[in-house]
């Protein structure tokens, strides 16, 4: 058993699919395969159910997950010791999206600041074709954004996948058992900017049906989609980490879709060219963030 085998799967378990795991690490999708099995085989039982086409974890490898965690932050807290903090200096623009900034960020930056003083961030929360144009432009040194930047100028670093669901208020008359894009293209939509109707992972299961909305109301922030989700003025589509409680409540509910809404893939994004050791350090740092948070049911109380 080594930290490579343990890595391997952390981020196939983390990011839901061997062939992320493999872009994650820059390897290829047999090696990830090898490193899994070379793990079972050591420790003697199944980690991933391979009857399923997405990469699940079987109930013995959901209960190591944790364990394998805190061995890859430990090894990540002695390469950060090991390294000389006063490297990690100067001036940061950093591009976040809204979901990052919502969930992860705020324990991110409490340790950056605390482990590097000398570190100065600029921090711009944005939508994340904004985020992709101002890298693509120079104004922004670091991102964890929705956006896959060309590889030839960046690197697209996984971080997370965020889960989405379409919500509405319970108190709605006549709402679908299972919504369709269809059926969407005739009801109230509320969406956070137009950027999500043509972009993304929203996009397949939009436009291959040709869905035009009839009544689309466009905002800037989850936090006022889902409000007014809750008075009853049409449907959301929402990130369910930050909802939970409010669907427990009864004030959202979540629906069923067909197909199912695809996740939202979170990436760490970085110039290829000239980064300095404090980006390197900032990617470090979001990972460690992310697995530091853990599952939580987030509600909009919380921000």
């Amino acid at each position: 058993m080594n930290l490579r085998q343990l890595e391997t799967f952390y981020w196939a378990a983390r990011l839901g699919s061997f062939a992320q795991a493999a872009h994650r690490l820059n390897a290829t999708q047999s090696a990830v395969s090898m490193r899994i099995l070379e793990l079972e085989n050591r420790i003697g039982v199944p980690l991933f159910d391979r009857s399923q086409r997405t990469a699940r974890l079987t109930p013995q490898g959901a209960s190591l997950l944790p364990h394998a965690e805190e061995v890859l932050l430990a090894a990540d807290r002695f390469r950060m010791a090991a390294s000389e903090k006063d490297d990690i200096v100067g001036y940061v623009r950093l591009g976040v999206a809204e979901i990052v900034a919502l969930t992860w960020l705020p324990g991110m930056i409490k340790s950056v600041r605390n482990n590097y003083p000398r570190l100065q961030l600029e921090l711009e929360v944005t939508l994340s074709h904004v985020i992709e144009e101002k890298l693509y432009a120079g104004t922004l040194d670091v991102a964890f954004a929705a956006c896959e930047m060309s590889q030839s100028r960046f690197v697209s670093t996984p971080l997370e996948t965020v889960q989405f669901s379409w919500m509405c208020s319970p108190a709605l008359p006549a709402i679908p058992e299972i919504l369709t894009p269809q059926a969407l293209s005739e009801l109230p939509v509320i969406a956070t900017s137009r950027e999500w109707q043509f972009r993304g992972s929203t996009l397949a299961w939009l436009t291959s049906n040709e869905v035009h909305f009839r009544n689309l109301t466009i905002c800037n922030t989850f936090r006022t989609a889902a409000s007014l989700a809750m008075a009853e003025l049409g449907f959301a589509y929402l990130p369910e980490s930050l909802y939970g409680l409010e669907i427990e409540a009864g004030r959202l509910r979540r629906l069923r879709s067909d197909p199912s809404p695809p996740p939202l893939q979170i990436f760490a994004i970085r110039s290829l060219s000239g980064a300095a050791p404090s980006h390197i350090m900032l990617e470090k740092s979001a990972e460690a963030a992310i697995a530091n948070l853990g599952p939580r049911i987030f509600s909009s109380q919380d921000y």
